[in-house]
């Protein structure tokens, strides 16, 4: 945490950790000023869905964890993340998700929950490391990966200003209004999930949500 801590440049002020459970534990506070906000709760119908992941690292073996960070250069790091703030400020962005341990195609459903929408994801356009089997990487927790859903005006240079800074982002897909998630693969084309019929995260019924 110290080392992290120095790399991105963000003190630590507090914390509490908890070493007589079952499992380890770590609960985290953040406080900040930010002149604008990305949430999950603003795709539209018709917006373009990104995603943006630094594919400049490797695998946590035997872990799914991607690690793009604890070898690059603190400086990058840091510059790498101001990207989403700009973003914001800009308002160059609707909506948008850090990919977690739900991985790239399960993050993106989370955010269509939020939003109470749908999306057609060709999974074969998600950014992936070369050689990497598509079913792992889609399990995959990335230490830098967004979705995001953008206007179609601006994915042109969202994506431009993503890959300037040698981070990959394409263009996975199209939200709907329809709630339903499809998942392309080739010439084949499957539903995932029905937002407007089961819950992932709660987020339709006002319960806690990410």
């Amino acid at each position: 945490m110290a080392a992290a801590s120095q790399r991105y440049g963000v003190p630590i002020v507090g914390g509490h950790t908890n070493n007589r459970s079952a499992r380890g534990q770590l609960a985290v506070a953040i406080l900040g000023r930010a002149k604008a906000l990305l949430t999950s709760f603003d795709a539209k119908p018709g917006d373009t869905l990104l995603m943006a992941i630094d594919l400049r690292g490797a695998y946590q073996e035997p872990n799914p964890y991607w690690n793009a960070s604890t070898e690059a250069p603190a400086e990058r790091l840091r510059a790498d993340l101001e990207l989403l703030p700009a973003l914001a400020e800009a308002g160059l962005c609707r909506a948008a998700k850090d990919i977690s341990m739900a991985g790239a195609v399960g993050t993106a459903l989370m955010l269509l929950e939020c939003s109470r929408v749908g999306a057609v994801i060709d999974v074969e356009a998600i950014p992936r490391p070369e050689g990497a089997p598509l079913l792992r990487w889609l399990q995959s927790f990335p230490s830098y990966g967004f979705v995001l859903s953008v206007a179609p005006e601006v994915e042109a240079q969202v994506l431009a200003l993503f890959r300037a800074r040698g981070i990959a982002c394409s263009t996975v897909g199209r939200v709907t209004a329809e709630p339903q998630v499809m998942l392309r693969l080739g010439a084949e084309q499957a539903q995932l999930w029905d937002v407007a019929e089961q819950t992932l995260i709660r987020a339709r019924d006002g319960a806690p949500h990410v």
